[in-house]
């Protein structure tokens, strides 16, 4: 594993992206990234995507190298939710240390907010995301009413309240204020949060990621292509799944899930401990969601992640910095490709291009994604080149 690198990525600014179609956005990022890495499309031996409810093909892979107008071996797309980042790098690892390609591109956008409005997105997880179409829709829940039952069953069962759900909304945005690419950038406090009008009890607007267009761009290749670009590689040393349920009506627990499985399998694969990792950055499109899987995956104890926001642990400055982008909540939310923003902000800061937001002598970062309600979970782990 010690051979592979990410090489190149590209981000846009999240939010509305006008006068461009997905493809184009798709072709944007993809030709950014490669030029980041120093490379070309006749380098890319394998294309990996998700397919973007904005604009839905086939074979979405296929589609985007026939745009491109390349013919690499390999154009695959994927299904994996806010996990799938985690597994197209893991996929991308296996195919180079297979040797069935050398460089991997990955590209994961979607634009929700311009081609499918708000609404019509959010109505579209109801219909066709992780609520059961027999067991649970009939009875009209919504994805974000389903979350806003486990942050009630989270309150019963530890006695939170929205002051512990505030905490992760103010965190998040005190970040992305710092952030160029962030969705959502104006100032908050905790007087604006609890204003903000309620979505389903007890969440509020600003514990609800935007909906926004954006995504991101990756380029997997070995150590040999790497740095081609100038850039500082950022090494894959682990990554680790786990799947529980896909409905919410089949998990085992409202408010214990599979991440902590997932990053104890990555770190098995690397060799490393939970202490080795500088910087998380945690999946969190709903403020409920940041804590539940931080104290899944053994950030903080259970009932405990709410305080430790507020303490400010994981702050830039503080024992575990999480987040420094401003995480689904307020870097953005573009539909099918919510959760590469954590990727892209783990390699920035691997390579030292954080600014602000730098952590110093960051070495090792640990990226989770999830996949519908808590239902699946993947971890990959970083290295410093």
């Amino acid at each position: 594993m010690r051979n592979v690198m990410i090489a190149g990525i590209a981000e846009p600014v999240h939010g509305r992206i006008p006068g461009m179609t997905p493809m184009a956005l798709h072709e944007r990022l993809a030709l950014q990234a490669l030029a980041d890495a120093g490379l070309e499309l006749s380098d890319v031996d394998a294309i990996l995507t998700l397919a973007p409810r904005s604009d839905s093909y086939l074979i979405h892979a296929a589609a985007f190298a026939e745009y491109l107008g390349i013919a690499p071996p390999i154009t695959l797309t994927l299904e994996g939710g806010g996990a799938a980042p985690a597994i197209m790098v893991d996929m991308a690892r296996n195919m180079i240390e297979g040797g069935s390609a050398k460089t991997v591109l990955i590209v994961s956008a979607d634009m929700p907010l311009s081609v499918n409005t708000r609404d019509a997105y959010v109505n579209t997880l109801a219909d066709s995301g992780p609520v059961h179409p027999d067991i649970e829709r009939p009875f009209g829940p919504t994805v974000p009413s389903l979350f806003g039952m486990v942050a009630r069953a989270y309150m019963e069962e530890f006695g939170a309240d929205e002051t512990d759900l505030g905490a992760v909304a103010l965190h998040d945005r005190a970040a992305a204020i710092l952030h160029p690419n962030s969705h959502m950038r104006a100032p908050m406090d905790l007087a604006g949060y609890s204003a903000s009008h309620m979505i389903a009890d007890p969440l509020r607007l600003l514990d609800c990621s935007p909906v926004s267009d954006g995504g991101a761009a990756v380029v997997v290749t070995t150590a040999e292509r790497s740095g081609k670009g100038g850039k500082r590689p950022a090494r894959v040393i682990g990554a680790g799944f786990s799947t529980t349920h896909l409905h919410l009506s089949a998990a085992s627990s409202l408010t214990k899930h599979g991440a902590g499985l997932a990053l104890d399998r990555a770190l098995s694969f690397a060799n490393r401990a939970r202490d080795d990792i500088d910087i998380a950055l945690v999946y969190d499109c709903f403020s409920i969601a940041m804590l539940i899987n931080a104290e899944d995956l053994g950030f903080a104890e259970k009932g405990r992640a709410g305080a430790a926001f507020r303490d400010g642990e994981f702050k830039r400055s503080g024992r575990l910095p999480i987040n420094t982008h401003g995480g689904l909540l307020s870097h953005g939310y573009p539909g099918r490709a919510a959760g590469i923003g954590n990727l892209i902000e783990a390699v920035v800061q691997l390579r030292g291009e954080a600014g602000p937001r730098q952590i110093p002598d960051a070495k090792i970062t640990m990226t989770h994604g999830m996949g519908g309600l808590f239902a699946t979970h993947g971890v990959l782990l970083l290295e410093a080149t």
